[in-house]
């Protein structure tokens, strides 16, 4: 484990009885309760300073969704674990420039609000959607409020990424999951050259997290992750890559504690000293979401 407390950038929490999530129904691992003591008692021995709230694909439409209802419920649960800084929300950067009183509302009475999380990967067209002008324009928007963009594409999709980030030259950009790269396939040239493409983006940084969840669920091994684990890190460099546990989308395929030994083993076959280790699984963090550590 890390000799320092940690920063989980990639955490999910989530009530049926607060809000309504389609998705999970009928799943028996996720089909419950996920709450802020579930993540503490399940972090085992790996030591966290912060974590950030991810949206979780709430219930929505082209006509209203539950954004600000996940912020206020995500705000009461901080008010149990005030180890939790920030929440990253949806919102529907679709409306473009009609976006901006939702944007408004969460900047002036939501303050944990750093950004905006847009799970592309689901949509019925995800190209349509994610090239859209109206959509490029909402996501340009959240430069006027000081917002981020965390988007969420599988492999087969990353060329929608590769053209989408040529719109977006100021607003600081996050690939969630490496772009859930293809372990199961073996694609690790795939990813090796769209990554080279997208680290050329000076805004865009990239989140080390749930490999364990695109390789196979229950016999994956290291070797399987490590090739996706060392490109990341030589193509994004130390400064770009932030670390992120997934809770509770892991697991289905790890634990935490699992995949920090994971990590602790890579960097350390890769020969990152200490000063890099706290960069990727703290100081980027903190700076990248203002948590002001």
């Amino acid at each position: 484990m890390p000799a320092f407390p940690i920063v989980d950038t990639h955490l999910h929490l989530w009530d049926p009885a607060r809000l309504d999530y389609t998705w999970i129904q009928g799943n028996p691992l996720f089909e419950r309760p996920y709450h802020v003591e579930d993540y503490a008692r399940d972090l085992g021995s790996v030591e966290v300073e912060a974590m950030v709230f991810l949206e979780c694909f709430a219930d929505f439409d082209a006509e209203r969704g539950q954004y600000l209802e996940e912020v206020v419920f995500v705000e009461d649960e901080a008010k149990r674990d005030p180890r939790l800084k920030a929440i990253v929300p949806m919102a529907p950067l679709e409306r473009g420039a009609g976006v901006e009183p939702i944007l408004a509302e969460m900047a002036e009475t939501h303050p944990m609000v750093k950004g905006i999380r847009r799970i592309v990967e689901f949509d019925a067209d995800p190209r349509a959607l994610t090239l859209s002008s109206d959509f490029i324009a909402g996501v340009n928007r959240l430069e006027k409020f000081g917002m981020h963009f965390e988007i969420n594409v599988n492999y087969t999709q990353m060329d929608i990424v590769r053209e989408f980030v040529r719109h977006i030259p100021k607003v600081p950009l996050i690939l969630d999951h490496c772009g859930k790269p293809g372990i199961r396939a073996g694609a690790i040239g795939q990813y090796r050259t769209d990554i080279a493409e997208l680290a050329r983006h000076p805004n865009l940084w990239i989140k080390l997290s749930d490999l364990p969840v695109e390789a196979d669920h229950r016999n994956w091994t290291e070797a399987d992750l490590r090739p996706f684990i060392a490109a990341t890190i030589e193509t994004f460099g130390v400064d770009r890559v932030i670390y992120a546990g997934d809770y509770p989308v892991c697991l289905q395929a790890t634990t935490l504690p699992r995949w920090v030994e994971v990590l602790d083993r890579a960097f350390a076959d890769l020969g990152l000293p200490e000063a890099d280790t706290r960069k990727i699984y703290r100081d980027n963090a903190n700076a990248f979401y203002r948590l002001g550590l």
